[in-house]
C-alpha cells in the first residue's frame, strides 16, 4: 500500500487489548513497551529532520487547514525554535502508513469505536531546553464539575471522545531526557490541574514514562500532564497519532463542508462561524 519502511504490525490479543482499555480508563495512560522496530525508529527521525529543515516547507503557509504551517516553532526568551511538524499526512506517505500500522488502529477501535476517525498526528522534534512543560489538559475541559465536587462520582467512567498514541522515537530514560509526565486517574476529576508546579490528584503525584525508542503510551486528553522540561544535551523525538469517535468526525467534519454559493461574500463573523480563516 506505502512503500516505506513501516511494517504492517499486529494488533494484540483480545486480553490484551482489554487489558489495555481498562488500564487506559483507570490511569488516563497506558504504556506499552517494544512496538516499533529500530529501523522504523530511524526512517521517522529522518523524515522528520529532512522535512522539518527544509526551507520550502519551513517557509509554507496552510490557511486551508487547522494547523496554518507545516512547522510550528517554539517562542523561547531569546530564540525560536523549528518544535512540532505539523499536516504530516500531506508531507509523505511514511505517516499515513504510520496511521494505519497495527496495534494503533485496533487500539483505536477499541478505545473510541468501530469507526473511529483521524484527528491529528504531529511529530515533536525537542531540542534542548525546548518542551510543553506547564501542566494541562488538551483542549477544553470535556465533562467539567463544580468548584465544590471533587470529581465525578465513583463507578461513573467517562467516555473517551479522542485520544493520543504516543510513540517515542529516543529513549527517555532519565528525568533530563524530558518524560511526558502524567498524574493518574486525574482523567476523572472534571478540573484542570490544581497546581502549576506539583499537581496532585486523590494522593498521586506526577509519574514520568522512562521509555525506549519503539515504545508507545496511550494519553486520555483529559489526564494532566506534561512534557518535563529536557534539560539533556541531546534532541527529543516523539510522534503523536490521534484518533477519534465518529460521531464527532460527523458532527464537526462533514456537516461543516457546505460551500457558500457563488459570488456571495461572507461578512468576518459568518467566516469565523463557518470555521474559515482569512
Amino acid at each position: 500500500m506505502f512503500d516505506t519502511p513501516i511494517t504492517a504490525g499486529d494488533p494484540f490479543d483480545e486480553d490484551r487489548t482489554q487489558q489495555i482499555v481498562e488500564d487506559m480508563h483507570r490511569d488516563g495512560y497506558v504504556h506499552i513497551p517494544d512496538v516499533l522496530n529500530l529501523d522504523e525508529v530511524a526512517a521517522l527521525q529522518e523524515t522528520t529532520d529532512r522535512l522539518m529543515d527544509d526551507p520550502e516547507i519551513f517557509a509554507a503557509e496552510t490557511p486551508e487547514l487547522h494547523e496554518g504551517r507545516y512547522v510550528q516553532m517554539h517562542m523561547g526568551k531569546e530564540i525560536q525554535t523549528p518544535f512540532i511538524l505539523r499536516n504530516t499526512l500531506a508531507l509523505d506517505p511514511i505517516f499515513p502508513a504510520m496511521l494505519m500500522r497495527e496495534p494503533f488502529v485496533s487500539l483505536a477501535e477499541a478505545l473510541v469505536g468501530s469507526n473511529c476517525r483521524f484527528c491529528g498526528q504531529n511529530v515533536l522534534r525537542n531540542q534542548p531546553n525546548v518542551a510543553i512543560e506547564r501542566w494541562h489538559v488538551d483542549g477544553a475541559l470535556h465533562f467539567p464539575v463544580p468548584d465544590e465536587v471533587d470529581r465525578y462520582a465513583p463507578g461513573i467512567r467517562p467516555p473517551i471522545l479522542w485520544f493520543t498514541i504516543q510513540i517515542a522515537l529516543t529513549d527517555i530514560d532519565i528525568i533530563e531526557h524530558g518524560p511526558t509526565q502524567y498524574v493518574p486517574g486525574s482523567h476523572c476529576s472534571g478540573k484542570h490541574p490544581n497546581s502549576p508546579d506539583d499537581p496532585e490528584f486523590e494522593g498521586n503525584g506526577p509519574v514520568s514514562i522512562f521509555c525506549q525508542a519503539g515504545d508507545i503510551y496511550l494519553q486520555d486528553p483529559q489526564c494532566w500532564h506534561r512534557g518535563a522540561p529536557n534539560t539533556s544535551n541531546r534532541v527529543r523525538y516523539l510522534m503523536q497519532n490521534q484518533y477519534a469517535v465518529d460521531w464527532a468526525y460527523r458532527r464537526f467534519g462533514w456537516m461543516n463542508r457546505v460551500p457558500l454559493p457563488d459570488g456571495v461574500e461572507a461578512p468576518d463573523r459568518l467566516q469565523k462561524l463557518l470555521g474559515n480563516t482569512r
